[in-house]
């Protein structure tokens, strides 16, 4: 007749070891026996005990422990039986990445400003789009870019470098997936496409003018070209945009305000020298679309739309004959972006922008003729404040 296999029991030994009956050396979280066997180890809620403090201190064993530190000890083993009974599997060990944790809280605090033009849009930047990110990588990569890029224009000199240098990180990484992203748009990426478009201006604005600005214009070309860009995108999602907690983002109709005097003066005069051009009906049809989409940009600003809006609108209408005339540099084209230059400096508080006005505009001065320079001394005055170039 076999005889029962006598073993030592143990109160806290994993569920496994009970059922064999084998004695537990209780190591965590795999004992010896579940290890050597490749079986689980559980130590089940059952084995949720607190020690009896006074049976422990009378045992031989625990007089080199204090009854307080036991205590402590034992809080973290209860933990460990909890979370083990709950099903927590083991995580590869990582660091949490305290500058992204930043730049994020950033957004959130201020960073997400620049975009909103009342507080039915800043709900939209500053608590859904980051919602949003979580499930679109290239959305959360271009917040933090942007943030970072941000948060470089207030640190000291010393540290500047390590905020730009993880901007670009950023935002290479998102760029990336977002091309990708570009190949199948619909209602599940829609807003995240939109909001990451968006960023894109934000960061060509902010990013450029910390190089080494040889040809402003040139530069700015290259920005109203990236945002015109984008035109095609806000297209195909702006359906789903409208449909969607997203909707404040398009909805730009309150708007309504007469523009100053001078402005609409300075806007007459700008149709009044098209139309004394001769430089066929393109041209012109080119340039008049130009000088109304800035003049409507002047009312979006004066009636209240003081977020970046205005600027990239008017980038986003421009015809591509417009943007072919200002790569040539044709005079006139630079008149009207010289008038371009009026509508940023009104929006110089905003971090991004405030150095394009006087740059690109001493260098459109530079470029004209005397007679096409008395075409932009409005713009001239207004950016200089009366002061002229000095």
């Amino acid at each position: 007749m076999q005889t029962r296999r006598s073993h030592n029991k143990s109160r806290r030994g994993c569920l496994e070891c009970k059922r064999r009956r084998v004695k537990c050396d209780e190591t965590r979280p795999q004992c010896s026996n579940c290890a050597r066997r490749h079986m689980t180890c559980d130590y089940g809620t059952s084995s949720l005990v607190w020690k009896d403090w006074k049976e422990e201190k009378t045992s031989p064993q625990s007089d080199s422990k204090t009854p307080s530190q036991d205590h402590k000890d034992d809080i973290f083993v209860t933990l460990e039986r909890w979370t083990a009974s709950q099903g927590a599997e083991p995580m590869p060990v990582t660091e949490v990445n305290v500058v992204d944790l930043e730049l994020m809280m950033h957004w959130c605090n201020s960073a997400y400003a620049v975009l909103a033009r009342n507080e039915a849009t800043a709900w939209v930047w500053r608590q859904l789009v980051p919602q949003e990110a979580f499930s679109h990588r290239f959305l959360l990569w271009g917040i933090l870019s942007v943030a970072a890029l941000h948060l470089s224009y207030f640190r000291p000199a010393e540290h500047q470098s390590i905020y730009l240098k993880k901007a670009a990180f950023h935002q290479n990484r998102a760029l990336t997936l977002f091309r990708e992203s570009l190949e199948s748009v619909g209602s599940w990426n829609g807003k995240a496409v939109f909001a990451f478009s968006s960023l894109v201006a934000v960061y060509a604005f902010g990013s450029l003018h910390n190089q080494e600005m040889s040809d402003p214009i040139q530069d700015i070309y290259q920005i109203l070209v990236l945002i015109r860009g984008t035109n095609q995108i806000v297209a195909r999602v702006s359906q789903t945009l409208l449909e969607s907690d997203f909707a404040p983002l398009l909805q730009v109709n309150e708007y309504r305000n007469e523009i100053p005097a001078d402005t609409k003066a300075a806007i007459a005069r700008l149709h009044a020298l098209n139309d004394s051009l001769q430089e066929g009906p393109e041209s012109h049809k080119a340039h008049r679309g130009a000088i109304d989409d800035l003049e409507e940009m002047f009312v979006l600003f004066h009636g209240g739309a003081t977020s970046m809006t205005p600027s990239g609108k008017w980038a986003i209408r421009l015809s591509p004959l417009y943007l072919e005339y200002l790569q040539e540099r044709r005079s006139f084209s630079l008149v009207i972006l010289a008038h371009y230059c009026v509508l940023l400096h009104c929006l110089r508080r905003h971090w991004c922008i405030a150095p394009w006005p006087t740059r690109v505009a001493k260098a459109i001065w530079n470029m004209l003729d005397l007679q096409h320079r008395e075409s932009i001394q409005w713009a001239m005055d207004r950016i200089f404040d009366g002061s002229g170039l000095a």
